[in-house]
Formats: structure tokens, sequence, C-alpha cells
């Protein structure tokens, strides 16, 4: 099973076997082309969800990791804007950092 969104707030994901539930930690929709939304998990795994907006098609791009230290890094503490200089891509091809 690949990754699903039950609703807005958790996403489920099974990978080797084990499910590891992402909760909704940030969001970003501050650009008229991408928009971020970040997930972590309680072990503190983490993705960021990137939305690239062209007329009224979106392109959904990830990236992952495993640090919540390098997840809290990417977004600016006090604005809660994304700062991160990620290589995103397809979920298929997601690298864990």
């Amino acid at each position: 099973m690949g990754i699903v969104f039950q609703d807005t707030s958790r996403v489920f994901h099974n990978e080797g076997g084990q499910d590891v539930i992402f909760e909704a930690a940030n969001q970003d929709t501050t650009d008229a082309t991408y928009q971020y939304f970040g997930y972590i998990s309680a072990s503190g795994s983490w993705l960021v969800q990137r939305f690239e907006i062209i007329d009224s098609v979106i392109i959904y791009t990830y990236f992952a990791g495993q640090k919540r230290t390098t997840y809290d890094a990417l977004w600016n503490a006090v604005t809660g804007i994304y700062e991160g200089a990620l290589t995103f891509t397809t979920f298929d091809q997601i690298k864990i950092i």
C-alpha cells in the first residue's frame, strides 16, 4: 500500500509491512505556484508534500526524512513558511534522508 490520505489531518503509509501514521504539522500556501504540506510521525520520521500548480493542474511531489530536527529546520519557526531547499520527486522515487 502506498500513501493514503484518510482525511486532512492524517496520512497513513505502509512500508516494509509496518504502518506509519503521519500527522499534519505545517502548511505553507503563501505562493501561488508552490504549496507545501508537512507531516510528521510519532517516531520523528516526516514527509513534505509539494503541490505545483500550473493553471488548473496540480502536480504532487514529495520528500521524506527520518530526523525531526531536519524537518524543523525546513520551516520558519515564527511565520511557519517553508524555507527548505529539497529536491522533490514522485512518491515512488522518494529517497529518505
